[in-house]
């Protein structure tokens, strides 16, 4: 059997046979920048892009097209770089499965921030506009949304038995909880819409997490094989 050729030194197998890509000075730079750009990358970020666009700009396209096109940029150069940090190790020695702490919790603190402020912003604009009370229904049509599926992926963890996620979701549920909360206090009619008014927002959002969660299954396989 001919050997692998390894791109850089590698730990031996015979004490740490699983790499990650964290372990490697050449790869840890690519995959770091690869896990910044894919935070960006996300659907609580693009909601927060979302929010914050809507009320700083003055038109109808602004908020749906620079949103879209910074996440695609990131989600796509993200994937190239967290690739190439994987390609520096033969697959059947990948750590896929190692779950790094500081990661985790500063990747949820990110994205649950974002979104906060994105939405803060976003309702103190829209206290000051004439809407009519219809229009509340699709930002917190989308915040219900998010509140749903992230307490699907913290049950989903819970069951897979993935204990170090389970602190840093619970903490971005409360944070997006709150600002959904204040959502429903704050704008237009928002404690008057029936169940039914907020299904186009979830309709969006529901969207947009099913493309980003397709995504993550194959740029998985293909970082893996």
């Amino acid at each position: 059997m001919n050997p692998i050729e390894e791109k850089v030194q590698l730990p031996d197998p015979e004490t740490q046979f699983l790499v990650h890509p964290v372990d490697l000075p050449g790869a840890r730079k690519e995959f770091l920048t690869g896990w910044w750009l894919g935070i960006i990358a996300t659907p609580q970020v693009y909601t927060a892009l979302l929010a914050f666009f809507w009320a700083v700009s003055n038109n109808y396209v602004t908020p749906v097209l620079v949103p879209l096109a910074l996440v695609l940029v990131a989600g796509w150069i993200s994937s190239k770089l967290t690739r190439g940090a994987w390609d520096y190790i033969p697959r059947k020695r990948h750590d896929k499965e190692r779950r790094i702490p500081v990661l985790l919790i500063g990747g949820a603190l990110i994205k649950s921030s974002a979104l906060l402020v994105g939405l803060i912003v976003f309702m103190v604009w829209s206290t000051s506009q004439d809407f009519v009370p219809g229009f509340s229904a699709y930002p917190l049509g989308m915040g219900a949304a998010i509140v749903v599926i992230m307490l699907g992926e913290l049950v989903a963890k819970l069951l897979r038995r993935r204990t170090l996620d389970l602190v840093p979701e619970a903490l971005s549920i409360v944070v997006v909880v709150v600002a959904v909360w204040m959502g429903f206090a704050l704008l237009p009619a928002g404690r008057e819409l029936a169940p039914v008014d907020l299904l186009p927002g979830v309709a969006i959002l529901v969207g947009v997490w099913l493309t980003w969660l397709l995504f993550t299954q194959i740029e998985a396989r293909h970082n893996h094989g």
